[in-house]
């Protein structure tokens, strides 16, 4: 899966444009799937290893035929802002409508709103998150209800 993507590195606002024009600035989109990782672990001998980087996969779907699926890699997390509005009810209103993409600082940042500014002080009222590196590939095997990050919770 991973290994057979081809990848595509943002490492400016041209290639973070890039990605934009490519996936209709997520326009008609919804995250599909979340996947966090860290590289701390503990061993077999309880010997804990410590690498204090995030690791952040992202899998978005959207309602059109050309890029439909869509993977981004956040790599070397510095933020990362997740809520979720109890107060709305309508589960149509998590769609996307029009994300933004923005390289700054020798830092990725993507949030759900266009409107989203890193320096607002309502910020946080929105999904976003921040990374020193971030690649993103094409995913059109990853429509659909199954999962293609993770395993889903056995509930």
């Amino acid at each position: 899966m991973l290994a057979d993507a081809m990848w595509n590195v943002i490492a400016s606002q041209v290639d973070a444009d890039r990605l934009m024009q490519t996936f209709g600035s997520f326009h008609d989109s919804c995250l599909k799937e979340l996947a966090v990782q860290n590289r701390e672990f503990v061993d077999s001998s309880l010997a804990m290893s410590f690498d204090n980087k995030t690791f952040v996969r992202m899998l978005f779907q959207r309602q059109f035929n050309k890029a439909s699926a869509i993977e981004l890699l956040f790599e070397d997390v510095v933020d990362f802002n997740w809520v979720q509005d109890e107060r709305n009810s309508d589960p149509g209103m998590s769609i996307i409508l029009q994300a933004v993409c923005l390289w700054e600082n020798d830092m990725l940042y993507w949030a759900e709103d266009v409107d989203w500014q890193i320096n607002s002080p309502d910020k946080n009222d929105y999904r976003w998150i921040s990374a020193k590196q971030c690649r993103w590939c094409i995913r059109e095997d990853a429509l659909g209800p199954g999962t293609a990050l993770c395993q889903p919770a056995d509930l």
